[in-house]
């Protein structure tokens, strides 16, 4: 039995792929019973989205989203790790195929540029992956 081809506005095509968060042009064809899904394509144009792209997608959107996602603030302005450790049970941010210390991702998130040497904390509080309580050795030495 055929289904009956029901004519589907350039609104709804919208609606439909405003609604879902990563939806396929043939998805939305499918969902809506459209036969030609180069006018989802093209109605996806003119809205702004990009265009779908198959394959798996990254978990976060940002190294900094990565980071907040995996740590939570704590008492006292201290910052505890809640993601990924690695064997040792050093914190690790994984983003886009690259691994790093959360402690030297929180060091570049906030003083906005690669740390300098190993990094310590000026914290007594173990584990601490607050930005602001990381220290480099450039630090170190212009406070010594």
């Amino acid at each position: 039995m055929r289904q009956a081809l029901v004519e589907v506005s350039d609104e709804r095509i919208m609606r439909a792929l405003l609604a879902a968060d990563d939806v396929s042009n043939r998805a939305v064809a499918r969902q809506l019973g459209i036969r030609d899904e180069s006018r989802v394509a093209r109605v996806r144009r003119q809205i702004g989205l990009p265009p779908y792209v198959r394959g798996r997608r990254p978990l976060y959107r940002s190294v900094r989203e990565a980071f907040e996602r995996q740590s939570e603030p704590v008492e006292g302005g201290h910052r505890r790790w809640t993601g990924t450790r690695e064997a040792n049970g050093t914190p690790v941010v994984r983003y886009l195929r690259r691994i790093d210390t959360a402690y030297r991702v929180a060091f570049r998130l906030h003083y906005r540029r690669e740390p300098v040497g190993y990094l310590s904390r000026s914290c007594n509080i173990p584990g601490c992956v607050e930005g602001a309580h990381q220290v480099d050795r450039a630090m170190r030495e212009a406070q010594s």
